[in-house]
């Protein structure tokens, strides 16, 4: 039986073309390994979903409206078909607001999964247009009505010829009521801002046609949550906090506590950077009631989110430019004021390298939980060192397939048998053929009745218990 699932864009996900006067084309950047298939239906605005008939060479309404998986499936377009649609056949496309559906289904024998990164529609607008205005979905980041610590927010973007890209984040608060946008570097908070949930918006500006560029690649967020555990077949991964040790450490010590859970993978990873320099007060000029654009006194790896700019020591929220790839700052400043910045600058993005696993230990106080020990040391120049350090541990589940396993030899009545790992009891097939059996998931054991001296084999599909951390503790030295 084939595995399925259905995806459609919401509002915030739809794809805006309101300011295209010609679509030319549709860029699909998806996967479909052996055994799969994905599909792909559209709609415009609130019209009814379509798909393109490639014998008559028209849009047509597809039957089931209420969409499915199957009926996608049944229906839909592949990527290729689409892709090879010509900006006539994408004429209704222009000016609105496009909605996809996608459907994917994978066969029992397929090795992976399909998945989509992005659906791209390229077009050109009708008059130059030097802003635009992209939108996230909401992120949620606590699964209950909480609030969690929001810890870092790392923003990749290029801003080159007097381009500029700024990020701005709304929080969902406990109460489930959103804030206005901000500069994302606000929400960097000490003690930590928390939200619910956030999303974000970028506003981009290239204000020379043709030759200024700016883009937004990612934004990526980290929070803090109370404890971790893998609940599904996956990886878990929890973060510490980011300490400043204000010394340059080489080596660490750590201790990760958990359960004993077979089948799982515990793996630790360390972060060390130097610590960034903060630039306060920097004085950029004086206000000549015209457009200035200056360049900072230190340009060497600018930190893009906690840049602040004064005028006669008032913090202006917004109507300047920054560029953190070239150091630029584009203002309009009153004549006479003072003109001052804030800035961070040799800030280094977290890099996390592995660290080597020593040795597990029993623990003293609970048979049930053992404790893993890792190390790292500096050995190779080219090897992190530094002042500000953060600890990140995975929890994987193993999962695989196991083909006749064997187990005995019936005897005519009723036996039990603990299998090697934990099974997925839909997958469990039993030889021979007319044995009878059933399976106690909770203990992990099959009881089968089979014929005096058969052989007794079983083939299934497993995955690890869930695990968790109980604690983690660990000690830097220089």
């Amino acid at each position: 039986m084939s595995r399925t699932a259905l995806i459609k864009t919401t509002t915030a996900s739809q794809l805006n073309c309101a300011e295209m006067s010609v679509v030319k084309g549709i860029e699909i950047t998806s996967t479909e390994p052996t055994g799969t298939a994905v599909r792909y239906v559209t709609k415009v605005d609130d019209g009814t979903w379509k798909k393109f008939n490639t014998t008559s060479n028209a849009w047509e309404n597809v039957a089931t409206q209420a969409l499915t998986a199957a009926s996608v499936l049944s229906e839909g377009n592949t990527k290729a078909e689409l892709q090879a649609l010509t900006s006539t056949l994408l004429t209704t496309f222009a000016g609105n607001k496009i909605n996809f559906g996608v459907a994917m289904s994978a066969e029992e024998t397929a090795a992976d999964v399909p998945s989509i990164e992005k659906i791209v529609i390229n077009g050109q607008t009708s008059s130059t247009v030097t802003q635009t205005i992209v939108a996230s979905d909401v992120i949620q980041l606590a699964a209950t009505s909480g609030c969690v610590e929001i810890s870092t927010i790392e923003v990749e973007k290029t801003e080159l010829n007097g381009g500029t890209v700024t990020v701005q984040a709304s929080t969902q608060d406990a109460s489930e009521a959103w804030s206005d946008y901000v500069a994302y570097g606000t929400l960097l908070t000490t003690p930590a801002t928390t939200a619910r949930a956030i999303k974000f918006r970028a506003i981009l500006n290239a204000p020379t046609p043709g030759t200024s560029q700016a883009t937004i690649t990612s934004v990526a967020i980290k929070h803090r949550t109370d404890n971790i555990a893998v609940f599904a077949e996956g990886e878990g991964i929890c973060v510490t906090q980011t300490y400043n040790f204000a010394a340059n450490m080489t080596r660490a010590h750590l201790m990760v506590k958990h359960p004993i859970v077979a089948d799982t993978e515990v793996k630790a990873y360390i972060t060390l950077r130097a610590q960034p320099v903060a630039v306060k007060d920097e004085v950029l000029g004086t206000g000549t009631g015209a457009q200035q654009t200056v360049t900072l006194k230190h340009t060497s790896k600018l930190a893009s989110h906690n840049f602040k700019l004064y005028f006669d020591s008032t913090a202006q929220p917004s109507g300047y430019a920054f560029s953190s790839t070239d150091g630029k700052v584009t203002y309009t400043a009153p004549v006479g004021a003072v003109v001052t910045s804030d800035y961070t600058y040799n800030w280094e993005k977290e890099t996390f390298v592995e660290m080597s696993h020593d040795a597990t230990y029993a623990n003293k106080s609970d048979n049930n939980l053992v404790d893993d020990q890792f190390n790292y040391t500096k050995v190779a120049d080219t090897d992190p060192s530094g002042d500000v350090s953060a600890i990140k541990v995975t929890l994987n589940q193993l999962k695989g397939t196991v083909t006749g396993e064997v187990l005995g030899t019936g005897t005519g009545s009723l036996q039990s048998f603990k299998l090697a790992h934990n099974a997925k009891s839909e997958s469990i097939t039993v030889t021979p053929a007319a044995a009878v059996w059933t399976y106690k998931e909770s203990t992990k054991t099959l009881f089968v009745t089979a014929a005096n001296g058969a052989e007794i084999k079983a083939s299934y599909k497993w995955v690890a218990e869930t695990n968790y951390l109980e604690s983690v503790a660990c000690i830097w030295n220089k």
